[in-house]
């Protein structure tokens, strides 16, 4: 029997089981409690799992106060999430298991093996993954066909893009019952095709983060202009109008023109600029530590996270409406397409 399609049982999943409690892991516990599903959350440290509980709390109000989910009730919410200290415990009856300890190649690896040992046969293990490479963490799984990367964006209960990835092993199937949960609680999954470093999102911001700390260095504006323009311009389409397809909009002979004269002047450094670096031996990280390119210092936190994820959840209702628009011509595009051929 081919590998790729030996995944059994091609259910919709209702329990989850997130290993790790925090910043992702909490998040993405929320995201599948607001969809529907019942997850247990584990982590080794009872201090993690209280914090989370008391941010679970806090979200939960947050998004159930908002048109964007199905999920009106707080405590409805709230009352999916199960907390545990016991890995055996958290994944023994769950059909799908996402890994978001930290991105410590050993730390995962760890996890990996004692998630294979007591989960399901059929259950499919995903890894939140931002950087690692997937064949690095396969080693664990005794069904590597059934492993995969799934990549959550933070804050993960309100950002509507998870990448699907394909590592080498992966079944077709495995991705197929991950898109089809990720569609169930209200995600819009894309599929990565090669497990390649950083995957797409990534790999895109990152870029383009290099050439805003190049601005900010070179002091060509002020961290508030820079932010501002990023914001009002290419940012203020990108709801509505991905990266390519505002490349047809705009015309590709002049987006090829643009790029042949602004390409030699960008960037091409292989390592982080030194105004960042310098940030971070200083111990400025941002908003956790008071500090960083602003200064949060008198800024209350749990406010601040409030308000953050309240502008996001506006932007959330503007991007699902452009994404069924742009669904609907889809379909008419390719009905058209049909009749023609």
């Amino acid at each position: 029997m081919d590998r790729r399609s030996s995944v059994g049982g091609n259910h919709p999943t209702s329990k989850l089981a997130t290993i790790g409690a925090g910043t992702m892991g909490h998040s993405i516990a929320v995201a599948a409690a607001a969809g529907g599903c019942s997850v247990t959350l584990f982590d080794v440290d009872e201090t993690s799992l209280r914090a989370a509980r008391e941010k679970i709390k806090m979200v939960a109000e947050t998004i159930a106060a908002s048109n964007v989910y199905e999920a009106t009730d707080a405590n409805e919410i709230i009352a999916r999430i199960e907390y545990v200290t016991s890995i055996e415990g958290a994944v023994e009856d769950a059909e799908l298991i996402i890994e978001a300890v930290p991105e410590i190649r050993e730390t995962k690896l760890a996890a990996f093996e004692r998630i294979d040992r007591y989960a399901l046969d059929d259950a499919v293990l995903a890894t939140n993954t931002s950087s690692l490479p997937l064949d690095d963490l396969v080693g664990s799984i005794s069904s590597p066909e059934r492993f995969c990367g799934m990549h959550w964006f933070h804050p993960a209960h309100i950002v509507p893009v998870v990448e699907v990835v394909y590592g080498t092993h992966t079944a077709d199937e495995t991705v197929d019952i991950s898109c089809q949960f990720l569609q169930k609680i209200g995600k819009d999954p894309v599929i990565v095709k090669r497990d390649v470093p950083g995957f797409i999102a990534n790999r895109i911001q990152s870029a383009m983060a290099r050439e805003v700390w190049t601005l900010l260095e070179e002091g060509v504006a002020s961290p508030e202009d820079i932010d501002r323009a990023v914001k009002g311009t290419f940012g203020f389409r990108l709801p509505v109008l991905g990266a390519l397809e505002k490349a047809d909009y705009s015309g590709l002979d002049i987006h090829h023109t643009v790029l042949k004269e602004l390409l030699p002047d960008i960037d091409r450094g292989t390592s982080p600029p030194d105004i960042l670096s310098a940030l971070v031996e200083e111990g400025r990280f941002g908003v956790k530590s008071g500090c960083g390119v602003y200064n949060w210092n008198d800024a209350d936190l749990e406010t601040l996270i409030e308000e953050r994820d309240q502008r996001l959840l506006d932007l959330l209702d503007v991007y699902q409406t452009a994404r069924s628009a742009s669904t609907s011509q889809e379909a008419v595009d390719l009905e058209l397409f049909q009749r023609r051929s």
